[in-house]
């Protein structure tokens, strides 16, 4: 597009015609002058030109000097486009509101997607998957973590980093199983430093990039060694996601909670 044809776009959509925007964009330009002259200059049929002339000024766009010939006068382009301007971006406002509204309502009546996994070898596998499918933020926070999970997860996490996605872990340490004791800290802190000490939740939970998310849940201690009863809940929802990340986030930014101040 040159210059010329770009300001006759912008004034079609503040709600000229083709013909219009010309000749609002000539007068502009050249200042007051004649209609045929206009006509002219701003290349529109002479047998269009009244009728272009009389829609400008119903519109308030240029005021006409009576005489014979009258006398074709713009008003001030920071008047006629600013009181346009400011209208249109009310407009675009209003429909932005209505369209979140519609989304968010059909959001709401959209079921997520949900699923049970049931025993460490198959949260094993839906934990690396998702890792896997990371691109922008993985946030791991909680406790639960198993001898033979340690270091497939600090694998995932390493390579998640080498694509410049987002880290942030916050687990208590150590994390005792029935087995041994976990240095979690000392494991992920080999990959990241964006690591936090935090009290012991009840649930690990991992979410990625603001769109699902997996919490696993404790066993009771006599059972924990049974790892096949373990159960975690796989929930593929950006509202949900998100409202988990917020309230994550939250606590990350603050020291006091996660016993990191100075």
């Amino acid at each position: 597009m040159t210059t010329d044809q770009k300001t006759i776009a912008l004034l079609q959509t503040l709600g000229l015609s083709a013909y219009e925007a010309k000749a609002y964009a000539a007068l502009a330009r050249i200042g007051s002058t004649t209609p045929f002259a206009l006509a002219e200059e701003a290349g529109i049929p002479r047998t269009k030109i009244y009728d272009t002339i009389k829609r400008l000024e119903r519109e308030h766009w240029i005021t006409v000097e009576k005489g014979r010939p009258g006398k074709i006068i713009p008003v001030c382009p920071g008047d006629a486009i600013g009181s346009r301007k400011s209208a249109l971006l009310a407009e675009i406002d209003q429909m932005a509101n209505e369209f979140t509204m519609t989304y968010e309502k059909r959001t709401e009546v959209t079921p997520p997607k949900t699923s049970i996994v049931r025993g460490i070898g198959n949260i094993a596998i839906k934990t690396a998957d998702m890792m896997r499918r990371a691109r922008t933020s993985l946030y791991l926070f909680g406790t639960l973590y198993y001898p033979e999970e340690l270091e497939p997860i600090r694998q995932q996490l390493d390579a998640a980093k080498r694509r410049g996605v987002i880290l942030r872990i916050s687990s208590n340490n150590p994390v005792r199983t029935k087995e041994k004791i976990l240095d979690v800290r000392e494991s992920f802190s080999r990959v990241t430093k964006d690591f936090q000490i935090a009290p012991e939740p009840f649930i690990r939970t991992l979410t990625i990039d603001g769109r699902e998310m997996l919490m696993m849940f404790p066993l009771p201690e006599d059972e924990s060694a049974d790892r096949s009863n373990l159960i975690a809940l796989w929930i593929e929802n950006d509202m949900v996601t998100k409202a988990i990340n917020n309230a994550f986030n939250i606590t990350w930014a603050n020291p006091e909670w996660t016993g990191n101040s100075a």
